[in-house]
């Protein structure tokens, strides 16, 4: 059960912030100082973010959905979130910032990145 669970949660993650990048990009990146400025702007953050995302969470959810790939879909989902994690963390330090959005960001993505690597320990296990 947790290791469908922690999957579900990293799918419904890329996917659910992946449209949302898609939808209201200007919104969703407003909290940290980022404006978009003009359609070319919207498109490549849209075609990256949304794009990217979407993509990784339909791979997320494929393996989810096959039992024999929930191994690679953990694997992903660890790599994935624990590289954003890392590469977040390490640019708080190098900038000295921080604020609500950014930690509350670090956190999830340290946590669905933690689960991710303990449900492949229990997978191990079996």
């Amino acid at each position: 059960m947790f290791i469908k669970l922690t999957l579900a949660l990293a799918t419904l993650g890329l996917l659910g912030f992946g449209v949302a990048m898609l939808i209201v990009p200007a919104q969703l990146l407003a909290p940290v100082g980022l404006e978009i400025e003009g359609g070319a702007a919207f498109t490549e953050i849209r075609a990256f973010y949304g794009g990217l995302e979407i993509g990784l969470g339909l791979a997320l959810l494929f393996c989810l959905l096959r039992p024999a790939l929930h191994r690679q879909g953990l694997q992903l989902s660890a790599l994935c979130y624990g590289c954003v994690a890392l590469t977040r963390a390490a640019s708080m330090l190098l900038e000295g910032v921080g604020g609500v959005f950014l930690w509350v960001a670090l956190g999830l993505e340290t946590v669905l990145t933690v689960a991710s690597l303990v449900a492949m320990r229990s997978l191990a296990a079996r």
